[in-house]
């Protein structure tokens, strides 16, 4: 899909995660829609990787 930001052209990403449809329904501008959720959250990086002024 070609889509125009401003005049200029571009052509939006994919999307890189997968997702499920939850239970969970949402209405919008009287639009009825169905949440969905991402399939694994990445992991965070563990907090000893921090440093702060110079300490672990």
């Amino acid at each position: 899909m070609q889509l125009t930001h401003l005049g200029v052209p571009y052509t939006p990403s994919t999307q890189s995660i997968e997702t499920v449809e939850t239970q969970t329904k949402l209405s919008f501008l009287g639009r009825a829609f169905t949440m969905r959720a991402p399939l694994a959250i990445p992991a965070k990086p563990t907090s000893n990787s921090l440093i702060y002024r110079g300490v672990r």
